[in-house]
């Protein structure tokens, strides 16, 4: 029962009450502040994957979403008016009796501005690309007030002492190789690599009579696939009933059929291959053809055919990828010059390769694929693919694809965010509008849809091959 309450009785004191309390900007923000204050530097933060710094410093990249906040760079204390205003009221919460400037200023060395007040010009005289530099406070505030204000650049007379030794250039904080990778990536990061997986080893022709089985089918669906905007296909090789096959002959004459029908195109092979078969017999095959590049699978999981709306059970089945596998399958592949396309179906999966890459043997850039929607790994959560993302090393490259309805919405997330896409019988037999795809190049013709919207391009097959560090065969 509800009760009403009644507050004839109560006493009532008008008035304002003091509640005293710490304000905390958090751990970058914090960084930021204090930095300014004690050390009279102002610090930018760098992202990894587009290099783009910014300042204010914040943890995400607003661009790509990779979690920046230990990225940590020095910049100027000069920078440029990109915009301003004149404010011209008065108001206790203002920093300054009015009229006053406050403007856009992009620090030398930061790729966005930020706010703050400049003084030491006519309100009627700034210019939009004026020089200007910091004024410190005297007095700290533990506010961003601890820089004062900017003021125009004075003209300064450099007087050179030829006594004093040549100043060293600082320590740059990366490496040649890594500058030459993220200008590389820079360069191309308007390019997004569509990948064709034509086949696997369960879509079968009671699906859909678009699948390839023999090697010239995969030739004529891989050349249509690249005529369509797909830089690399994906194969699993079958014979000719349709069953997943380990024979080095038969794989070998779907990889050569490929390549000399279509020879610009990139042939990634399967080291999965099919149910039950053995380490021995998935790995044999990758090097006895020695393709451009190879799936390399990550942890032992369920891998199953159910019903998704009842929950029953088809067919169980445990995929097994041990550390040891993970270890030899990446060495061999690595020592025989096919690059690893490194698949995770979860966290754990990107979890594994982490401790695994400390031995040092796999070549940068690594190359990442995002898989979704397997029964037995994750369903395509945007929230968990940002999070897998975020746990990249740096400069790796990632691109992704999903099982039935999962397909298009996670190569669009993946697009959005500056990776890669990758559609195909072997994951979807389908189009967006419901429709049976006519082949996996009529899934590639939608992936290009979808990068037109972001203002990308699909790559071509040598663009491929310089993002992700391919040799040419």
């Amino acid at each position: 029962m509800k009760q009403e309450f009644d507050n004839k009785d109560c006493f009532t004191v008008e008035g304002k009450l003091a509640l005293p309390y710490t304000y905390f900007a958090g751990r970058v923000g914090s960084k930021f502040i204090t930095t300014i204050r004690d050390q009279k530097k102002i610090m930018g933060v760098r992202c990894g994957t587009c290099g783009k710094v910014f300042i204010p410093p914040r943890q995400t990249c607003e661009k790509c979403f990779s979690d920046i906040r230990e990225n940590w760079v020095d910049l100027k204390n000069t920078g440029t008016v990109t915009n301003y205003t004149v404010v011209r009221y008065d108001d206790k919460h203002l920093p300054r009796k009015a009229p006053f400037v406050m403007a856009l200023i992009k620090l030398d060395g930061a790729d966005t501005p930020f706010v703050h007040i400049l003084e030491g010009v006519d309100p009627e005289k700034v210019e939009i690309g004026m020089k200007v530099e910091a004024v410190f406070a005297k007095e700290t505030t533990n506010t961003i007030l601890d820089i004062d204000h900017f003021a125009p650049v004075k003209e300064r007379v450099q007087v050179l002492d030829r006594s004093a030794p040549a100043a060293r250039p600082a320590k740059a904080s990366l490496s040649d190789d890594e500058k030459a990778m993220l200008e590389r990536k820079k360069a191309l990061s308007n390019k997004v690599i569509i990948t064709a997986a034509l086949a696997g080893a369960a879509t079968m022709k009671n699906q859909t009579p678009y699948v390839p089985y023999t090697p010239q089918e995969f030739a004529e669906e891989a050349y249509k696939c690249y005529k369509a905007g797909a830089a690399m296909v994906h194969v699993h090789a079958r014979e000719d009933t349709g069953m997943a096959t380990h024979d080095h002959a038969r794989i070998k004459d779907t990889h050569d059929a490929i390549k000399d029908r279509c020879p610009e195109l990139i042939v990634n092979l399967s080291s999965a291959v099919g149910m039950y078969k053995t380490a021995e017999q998935r790995i044999s095959q990758i090097i006895h053809v020695r393709p451009e590049m190879a799936s390399l699978n990550t942890n032992t999981m369920n891998f199953s055919i159910l019903d998704r709306r009842s929950g029953k059970i088809f067919l169980d089945y445990v995929f097994e990828n041990t550390f040891t596998m993970l270890q030899d399958f990446g060495k061999a592949m690595e020592e025989n010059g096919v690059k690893p396309e490194i698949e995770c179906y979860d966290m754990g999966g990107l979890d594994n390769t982490l401790i695994i890459m400390k031995q040092g043997f796999f070549t940068e850039p690594i190359n990442f694929n995002f898989v979704w929607g397997v029964a037995g790994g994750q369903s395509f959560r945007p929230d968990s693919f940002i999070a897998m993302k975020n746990a990249l090393p740096p400069y790796a490259n990632f691109t992704t694809c999903g099982v039935g309805t999962d397909q298009f919405p996670c190569i669009t997330m993946s697009c959005m965010l500056g990776g890669h896409m990758r559609v195909g019988l072997e994951d979807n037999i389908r189009v967006p509008n419901g429709d049976l795809a006519k082949g996996s190049y009529e899934q590639v013709e939608w992936a290009v849809r979808i990068a037109e919207i972001f203002n990308r391009v699909p790559a071509t097959p040598d663009e491929a091959r310089e993002l992700m560090g391919l040799r040419k065969i």
